[in-house]
């Protein structure tokens, strides 16, 4: 009976599980800006004819590392992170979510990062960002390959997470579907049909951050993806997500990111 109940919750946390991608580039160009992102970063480096400066940096660690072909590089969401790339280096960009419960990133709150030496990764995340015969399975196959380096680096901690998060989950997904800068903690509290002082203290206590926090970080990850649709403009993206103005988006962006909308859409939209 216990292997049935287990395999029942396996099956019903399994449509909560979610990897997406927002940007996916094989690209040269000319990088210098320390950001705090709101998607995972996976970079492979397939090409290096630099001059031994190119770097990435972790300022709370005080920590920097080479940026060197053959190699994977993984920053996880919200942590701020400093990148220094020339157009001497080839590099192959991710920006993911590994979402559960259709609104917390897996990876939310880490701080480790990696720096990892690995030819054949590399090769094969290259291959796939270049497959145009049959996409359909390219893309299959390189969520297996991004899923399992996931994997190989799961966090600490989600196991006791999941139990008390999943009361949530309607309110998640009402965020994921409906959330935008309109939406207030008070939305989501009458949601949940609680006072808003009380759910606040809850909510923070299940899941680790506030519902401030929570649909602030939604709010990021729906602008950045937003903002790199060909064609979309700043203003368009505001629009979309009922901000007042292009100007209050952008000084949200830039605040919680150290980037702004024009620029991340001249780095990042190919």
């Amino acid at each position: 009976m216990a292997v049935f109940d287990n395999k029942t919750s396996l099956l019903r946390l399994g449509p909560l599980l979610d990897l997406s991608f927002s940007h996916i580039c094989v690209a040269t160009f000319d990088y210098h800006q320390t950001s705090v992102f709101p998607v995972n970063i996976l970079l492979a480096l397939t090409r290096d004819e630099g001059k031994g400066d190119e770097f990435i940096t972790i300022p709370s660690e005080g920590r920097r590392e080479p940026l060197l072909a053959d190699h994977v590089y993984f920053v996880p969401c919200e942590l701020e992170v400093r990148f220094d790339i020339s157009p001497a280096i080839t590099t192959l960009a991710f920006h993911f979510n590994l979402t559960f419960l259709h609104g917390l990133d897996v990876f939310s709150g880490a701080k480790n990062w990696e720096m990892r030496r690995d030819p054949a990764l590399a090769a094969r995340l290259a291959a796939l960002a270049n497959e145009t015969k049959d996409e359909l399975k390219a893309v299959c196959a390189l969520k297996a390959e991004v899923m399992n380096f996931c994997l190989s680096r799961w966090p600490e901690g989600l196991d006791r997470l999941t139990p008390a998060a999943r009361q949530y989950e309607p309110l998640f997904r009402h965020v994921r579907e409906h959330g935008d800068a309109a939406f207030s903690v008070g939305d989501l509290a009458a949601l949940a049909g609680r006072r808003q002082d009380v759910f606040s203290r809850a909510f923070s206590r299940d899941i680790g951050k506030s519902p401030q926090e929570f649909l602030h970080n939604d709010l990021l990850k729906k602008i950045a993806a937003r903002l790199l649709l060909p064609g979309a403009s700043v203003k368009e993206v505001a629009d979309w997500l009922k901000f007042s103005s292009e100007f209050y988006l952008s000084r949200f962006f830039k605040k919680r990111t150290g980037i702004s909308p024009r620029e991340y859409q001249a780095k990042f939209r190919r």
